[in-house]
């Protein structure tokens, strides 16, 4: 079975990313993790959360070669998913739960670095402040949002029929929507 198109999740989580680098009416909680692992030297990791009315937002950029750490401004992560875009195959992960370090080595191991993959890990969890009267559930329930994906980037289309052909093929979603209780996007309920 074909590997099957995430782009426009990955889009839809990189909008969600960038309106959470600053504080935002929207939201009365969220906290948030992103992983880029580039298939070049440098690799980059941001988080940000806002509890009440206390936020706090971290970027870094890690050369993978000399193991050198500098800050990134957080607000770059929108340039740094843009690139992740340009990939011309997104699908995601779909194997056991492990750390995006680990998946990406995993692949490694299977021999599957020939096809230069990118991984891009987003983990959220949004307690939206917006106005619920409208939903008939009365002003107590508030909508929260989770998502814990490992979006998988590969240069070409032929580079991602290999891997589909490939051992860590079986690692990867081949439904839309991914249905899984470890991996999943914009997963929404009431609290």
């Amino acid at each position: 079975m074909p590997l099957q198109n995430y782009r426009d999740t990955f889009i839809s989580c990189l909008a969600t990313l960038k309106s959470l680098t600053s504080a935002s009416d929207e939201y009365a909680r969220f906290r948030w993790q992103a992983i880029y692992l580039t298939r070049d030297r440098f690799s980059y990791f941001f988080r940000g959360d806002l509890d009440g009315v206390k936020t706090s937002f971290f970027g870094q950029q890690m050369d993978v070669t000399n193991g050198a750490i500098s800050s990134v401004p957080t607000r770059s992560i929108a340039l740094y998913g843009a690139t992740f875009g340009l990939n011309e195959t997104i699908t995601v992960y779909d194997g056991p739960q492990r750390s995006v370090i680990d998946v990406a080595h995993a692949f490694s191991e299977e021999g599957v670095e020939d096809y230069q993959a990118e991984f891009f890990y987003v983990r959220m969890s949004l307690l939206h402040a917006t106005d619920h009267s409208r939903t008939g559930l009365g002003d107590d329930p508030l909508l929260r949002e989770n998502t814990n994906i490992i979006f998988v980037g590969l240069e070409d289309h032929a580079t991602a029929d290999l891997l589909e052909g490939s051992g860590v093929g079986r690692w990867m979603a081949t439904g839309k929507p991914m249905a899984s209780s470890e991996w999943y996007a914009e997963r929404y309920y009431y609290r």
